[in-house]
């Protein structure tokens, strides 16, 4: 009997029904996609990496840095792939959110878990690339992985894509112009790491060797080597223009120097391998079990043996980098997690294969019910108890009091011990102020509207004779305070005179909205023919300000002033 979504394939010893590549690659997608609606709508996180990418977002959209973006700290956290990816999606969407951030990684994701499902059936069979695939979205790993605002996830899609190009050139004896274009994506994802770990496959070539119908390399590199010698260092070159000396220290000397000199090389060998073990199961005892078949029962056809070399080479030599690094966090392992998919969905196979077909397809049912009902428990109810999910929550209740009440583009000043993700919500990168500049700014006369995370420090350092402060909002976890809007007025308004605090600034507007505040710029639009900004430098040293004054009546009024220590400057309409 035929079973649908399959088709008939001669295989030896004898002929087996094989899952249609189509049927696979849709119900792998579906997988995915069912798996990032439930990663979405699960309780949210903004401030475990979510709130350092969002900067790097607004910094290129709103600031226009598209070379090297930086995050609200004002260094650089990696090269741009991810953030150029996630800024389009933005700019799509019309804001940054979460949606936006995790976007380019599901997707992400999803090709790479296709990936892993039709190169295993490729090289391996039917049933071999859809349990690869199945094992590697019902896994922990990918859960994590696919929403995630994080490098590594995008990095694992480059660093198999480097992999998959690398064992086709080795096959067709040519076409390292591909692996070259993949490693420079790579690079600019992460770093070079992703051509060392793409590249380990192919030691699978000298242990070809020993099979007596070994394949050597051949083939050209001089074109791809050149393409990404001009990618890499094109990219690099023009960052230096933006940054100067300060991109060695940013993206050599605090990612990569300070990662391998942070402690001594395999001080903690095992960890990686017991993460792997412990995040990929159950189908990490697959993967154990399928090298082991690998090394003792290599395949008899060449195709195949070299593909099962390949990975194991692949994921073997990528975990003992990992395990002799001094900076092996377990997030680290998703680039090798794709071929032990691959040697697992063959073991898988193997173990199967007595099995009538509707028992195997059965079985992948079965994974993926229980895969996505314990993934739905977790991220929608058990995480609620994680610090941040809390955090996040409060965040949001803060948001929606002041949103729900004056929208979302509201002149607030930001204290430093508020987190950024906070200024997320509102797709805002404002500079904070320290609690000295806020008590100033709330001891003015001018209307001024504080968010503080110590309230009560805040209260003190207003000093006595200070006007009253009001409460307007408030975002406690539990009963312990947590975030607090404080105004010396009783109620938010900005119809006609407000003040706001960008850093050491304080500037006040009249009649006049904020726009954004990038890098030393701000951007200002007037509301009435008699409009008027005060910019006043409260800080300890001489300070540049750049305002662009943006009114279509009027035209645009780009101003550059030079400001000493409590020295103010003021621009006004023309008819004011």
């Amino acid at each position: 009997m035929r079973i649908a979504g399959q088709r008939r394939v001669s295989t030896s010893p004898g002929e087996r029904s094989e899952p249609s590549l189509l049927a696979g690659v849709l119900a792998i997608s579906a997988l995915a996609a069912a798996l990032f609606i439930v990663r979405l709508t699960g309780l949210p996180n903004l401030v475990d990496n979510e709130f350092r990418l969002g900067a790097c977002v607004l910094n290129a959209i709103q600031g226009g840095n598209w070379i090297a973006p930086h995050n609200a700290l004002g260094t650089l956290d990696k090269p741009p792939m991810l953030t150029w990816l996630a800024a389009l999606a933005a700019l799509a969407f019309g804001r940054v959110d979460l949606l936006t951030l995790y976007l380019p990684t599901a997707l992400a994701t999803a090709i790479l878990a296709v990936l892993v499902y039709t190169w295993g059936t490729r090289h391996a069979g039917g049933y071999a690339g859809l349990f690869a695939g199945i094992a590697y979205l019902a896994s922990n790993v990918t859960a994590q992985q696919i929403a995630t605002a994080r490098w590594d996830g995008l990095f694992a899609l480059t660093v198999a894509l480097v992999a998959l190009a690398g064992f086709r050139a080795w096959n067709i004896g040519g076409g390292w112009t591909l692996f070259w274009l993949a490693a420079a994506v790579s690079t600019l994802t992460k770093g070079p790491l992703g051509l060392l770990l793409g590249g380990l496959g192919l030691l699978a070539v000298v242990w070809e060797r020993r099979s007596g119908r070994p394949q050597e390399l051949r083939g050209s590199h001089v074109l791809g080597v050149a393409l990404f010698l001009a990618i890499v260092f094109g990219w690099f070159g023009l960052a230096y223009l933006r940054w100067g000396p300060r991109i060695f220290d940013n993206l050599i000397r605090s990612e990569l120097v300070r990662h391998a000199v942070m402690n001594v090389p395999g001080h903690r060998f095992g960890k990686p391998p017991s993460d792997f073990l412990a995040n990929f199961a159950p189908w990490s005892v697959l993967t154990i079990l399928g090298m082991w078949h690998i090394l003792a029962h290599p395949a008899p056809d060449d195709g195949r043996r070299r593909f099962e070399r390949f990975c194991f080479c692949w994921f073997l030599g990528g975990l003992l980098v990992f395990a002799i690094s001094p900076h092996n966090p377990a997030r680290l392992l998703y680039p090798i997690i794709p071929p032990a998919a691959l040697i697992a969905g063959c073991e898988a196979d193997r173990l199967t294969r007595g099995l009538r077909p509707a028992a195997r397809l059965g079985g992948c049912a079965a994974v993926i019910v229980i895969a996505l009902t314990l993934f739905t428990l977790k991220y929608h109810r058990w995480d609620h108890r994680r610090e941040h999910v809390r955090h996040t929550l409060a965040i949001l209740r803060m948001h929606d009091a002041i949103a729900s009440r004056v929208g979302e583009s509201f002149p607030l000043t930001y204290a430093r011990d508020v987190p950024f993700a906070l200024q997320l919500t509102f797709n805002t990168m404002r500079p904070a102020v320290t609690t000295r500049n806020a008590a100033a700014l709330l001891r003015s006369e001018n209307p001024a509207y504080v968010l503080v995370g110590d309230a009560t420090r805040l209260r003190r350092r207003m000093g006595h004779g200070a006007p009253p402060l009001y409460e307007i909002a408030s975002a406690p976890i539990g009963s312990t305070p947590y975030l607090t809007l404080l105004s010396n007025r009783p109620e938010l308004d900005d119809s006609d005179r407000v003040a706001i605090g960008l850093g050491p600034l304080r500037v006040v507007l009249s009649q006049a909205r904020l726009g954004t505040t990038q890098d030393g710029t701000i951007v200002v639009t007037p509301e009435t023919p008699t409009a008027q900004v005060v910019v006043t430098n409260g800080g300890a040293t001489p300070t540049t300000v750049d305002v662009r004054v943006r009114d279509q009546g009027a035209g645009r009024h780009d101003l550059t002033w030079r400001l000493a220590p409590h020295e103010s400057a003021t621009w006004s309409a023309p008819d004011g």
